[in-house]
Formats: C-alpha cells, sequence, structure tokens
C-alpha cells in the first residue's frame, strides 16, 4: 500500500511532463507556422511582438556568451527556456510543476552540460580546451575538474529546490488558512497565492 501511495506523485509529475512537451510542441508548431506566412515588407503583426522580443533576447543572450556560433545553439537554448517557463508556471492550471521532479531538471542539466562542453571543445579546440583545465596553474587540475562536473547536480538541484519551496511555502500558508479560516479560505486567496508562488517564483527561475 505504501509502495503504491508512493508512485501517485511520481506518476502525477509524469502526466504533467508530457502535458507541458505536448503544450510547448503544438505551440511551437503554431507560432513557426504563422511565422512563415508573415512578409518581412509587411507591418509586424501586433501578436508576433512578444515572441519577436523572447527571440531577440534569447539570440543576444546567447551571442554574449558563444560569440559566432550562438545561431546554432539559440534554438536549443529557447527551447528548453520555454519548456522551464510553462513548467514552473504549470502550477496556476492545477498541475504539479514537472521542474519539482529531480529527474526532469537532472535531464534539463546534462542537456546543459553537454551543450557547454561542445561549445568549449568547438571554440576553443581540443587541445586548447583541455589546456583550459590546467589554469591557472597546473596544480589545479582535480579542483577545476570537479568544478567543471558538478556543475550539472548544482543546477539540478537548484532548480528543483527554488521550484519545490514555492510549492511547499504555497501548501503551508494554505493550509494554515484552511485550519484558521476553514474551506472557503481558498476561494479567494488562491488565485493570489499562485500569481505570487507559482507565476511569480516560476517565471524569475527562468
Amino acid at each position: 500500500m505504501i509502495l503504491t501511495n508512493a508512485k501517485v506523485p511520481a506518476l502525477e509529475q509524469m502526466m504533467s511532463t508530457i502535458i507541458i512537451v505536448l503544450v510547448v510542441s503544438i505551440l511551437l508548431i503554431i507560432v513557426g507556422s504563422k511565422v512563415k506566412k508573415v512578409k518581412p515588407e509587411d507591418k509586424t503583426p501586433l501578436w508576433l511582438v512578444p515572441f519577436i522580443f523572447v527571440v531577440d533576447w534569447i539570440n543576444n543572450m546567447t551571442k554574449e556568451s558563444l560569440g559566432k556560433r550562438y545561431k546554432t545553439y539559440a534554438p536549443i537554448l529557447l527551447t528548453i527556456t520555454v519548456f522551464i517557463f510553462f513548467a514552473n508556471t504549470s502550477g496556476i492550471f492545477g498541475l504539479i510543476s514537472p521542474t519539482s521532479y529531480l529527474i526532469v531538471d537532472a535531464t534539463l542539466a546534462i542537456i546543459a552540460f553537454l551543450v557547454i562542453q561542445i561549445v568549449g571543445i568547438t571554440s576553443m579546440g581540443p587541445k586548447k580546451y583541455l589546456h583550459s583545465f590546467l589554469e591557472p596553474i597546473p596544480l589545479l587540475l582535480p579542483i577545476n575538474i570537479i568544478s567543471e562536473f558538478t556543475l550539472p547536480i548544482s543546477l539540478a538541484l537548484r532548480l528543483m529546490g527554488n521550484v519545490m519551496s514555492g510549492c511547499v511555502l504555497n501548501k503551508l500558508v494554505m493550509g494554515l488558512g484552511t485550519n484558521v479560516l476553514g474551506s472557503w479560505w481558498h476561494v479567494f486567496v488562491l488565485p493570489f497565492m499562485n500569481l505570487i508562488f507559482d507565476l511569480f517564483s516560476g517565471v524569475i527561475q527562468v
């Protein structure tokens, strides 16, 4: 019985993750198909302005970090950013945030880690990349290796901890209000709690 109950949150988180992936995929397909129909010489449609802002933001941020190769990696960063945004704010729609699940966060962290390594090797070359672990002095080689390979662990735990803290605070406040004021309290306060802990805390993690 205990094992059965323990599997329920994992199944709910898995379903939430699948729903978010489907939503993001459908959104990108719809937006992509509409963008193809927009002619550069025509006036920019109003609905396209937010998407242009997000794409420019991602491109500029990627260009500052990666230089000339930013066009190769910007779409990956944009996809991950959109997924994390919808995942962190999914609590507003009654879903369990996939980013409160360590496996999801670890997967995203590993992807980010691999992209960083690929960028380092392609931009610096294999020899210079390996030599960078000996800088500033060869004595720091073990520390540089440890710091590099602990990056995905820190990224995964930080994202999960930040999202989980918002969920826990939300539950604590709602539980305290229910014990003091009764169940009717949810109707008036739950929307504001979701805005604070799900929307604000979720968006700021992106």
